[in-house]
């Protein structure tokens, strides 16, 4: 994999190593979300459990094919309050070690394309004295994100009312055309500032959103482009999987698989991510190299 890692990758070629590397180290990346995941999922598992949630199928096993779709897809949506403050905990526990998942998937990227053996628990290792930093510059990350977002709900929420009670018609394209505008330019915004965690990992920069400010330069199109089809494909995977799971109504297996399944998807986007931050990472020593010979050069001539 170390072929031409020092060249500049374009949109396609950054996916093309992207389902490259996932495929030939498909067991150790998973490796790496089973060690720093699992334990959550079993801790959900076993609490879920214990306040009376059906093990395997959650239903009556005497209804027909079509009773028993309606059933499981009605038990997923409708939820109680108890199952809801389970999923705030276990989405919490998730937050904490999003930081080591990503951060060991990270250096196992980069130890891929150096053409390097990979272990998940050496990744994991070489991650940890890292993690308050990537913890931190996380929280401030997704602080930074909800104070952006929430004023444009609000805008787009008033502003639709407003147009609508003129015609509705009218108000719903001016909804979508405020949404989709405030969709591109956030989502540019938030890709310019979006390779912290890499920086913060590799160059022991924190938060990093400067950092990934000048990486992402003349690229921001590019990555915002990627983190889109990147989450279509996750997407797509995770609906297809998840389908068959609904038979098995809210219960704990189908909470369990659920969670292994956004494990696969987890390791497709972050993959992509970590490639997304070396590629840039390339083309920015090729910058800082360039401007380093044309001031060697503009001093030689004085």
């Amino acid at each position: 994999m170390n072929e031409n890692i020092t060249k500049p990758l374009g949109f396609g070629a950054i996916l093309d190593q992207t389902f490259r590397i996932i495929k030939s180290n498909f067991k150790p990346l998973f490796m790496i979300t089973f060690f720093v995941m699992v334990p959550i999922f079993a801790l959900q598992s076993l609490i879920l459990s214990l306040t009376g949630r059906d093990l395997i199928v959650s239903g009556d096993p005497g209804q027909n094919l079509i009773e028993q779709l309606i059933t499981g897809a009605d038990s997923v949506v409708n939820t109680t309050i108890q199952e809801d403050l389970i999923s705030a905990f276990v989405n919490l526990l998730i937050l904490f070690a999003t930081p080591i998942l990503a951060g060991a998937i990270t250096w196992a990227v980069k130890y891929a394309r150096d053409g390097k053996d990979l272990l998940a628990k050496e990744m994991i290792i070489k991650t940890l004295p890292r993690y308050w930093p990537l913890l931190g510059s996380t929280l401030l990350f997704g602080l930074i994100t909800f104070a952006l977002l929430l004023p444009c709900f609000i805008i787009i929420g008033l502003t639709s009312v407003t147009f609508m009670f003129v015609d509705p018609i009218f108000g719903f394209g001016i909804m979508m055309l405020f949404s989709l505008g405030i969709f591109i330019g956030l989502g540019l915004l938030l890709t310019k500032w979006s390779l912290y965690l890499p920086a913060v990992l590799f160059d022991e920069v924190a938060p990093g959103l400067s950092k990934s400010w000048r990486l992402t330069k003349k690229q921001t199109w590019k990555f915002f482009g990627l983190f889109i089809v990147l989450f279509i494909i996750t997407t797509i995977i995770s609906s297809i999987l998840q389908l068959p799971l609904i038979f098995l109504g809210n219960s704990v297996l189908f909470q369990l698989l659920t969670k292994v399944i956004s494990l696969i998807t987890s390791i497709v986007f972050t993959v992509g991510y970590a490639v997304m931050y070396l590629d840039a990472s390339v083309r920015q020593e090729g910058t800082d190299l360039k401007e380093m010979i044309k001031e060697y050069e503009v001093t030689e001539e004085s």
